[in-house]
C-alpha cells in the first residue's frame, strides 16, 4: 500500500479496502452531517451551528 496524488492534488491510499469516495458520495455525506446537526439543534432548541458534531 502506498500513497498517491490524484490529478486534483489530493492524497489517497492505494491498495486499501475502501474505494475513494466519489464527489457525489462526499456531497451526500456532507448533507447528511448538516441535516443531523440541524435535527439535533432543533431537538435541543438551540441555534444551528452551536452544537458540536461527533468529533471535537
Amino acid at each position: 500500500m502506498y500513497a498517491a496524488t490524484t490529478r486534483g492534488g489530493a492524497v489517497r491510499a492505494v491498495g486499501s479496502r475502501a474505494p475513494a469516495a466519489t464527489p457525489r458520495a462526499r456531497l451526500r455525506a456532507a448533507w447528511l452531517r448538516h441535516w443531523r446537526e440541524a435535527q439535533r439543534c432543533a431537538a435541543m432548541n438551540v441555534p444551528t451551528g452551536t452544537v458540536k458534531r461527533g468529533r471535537a
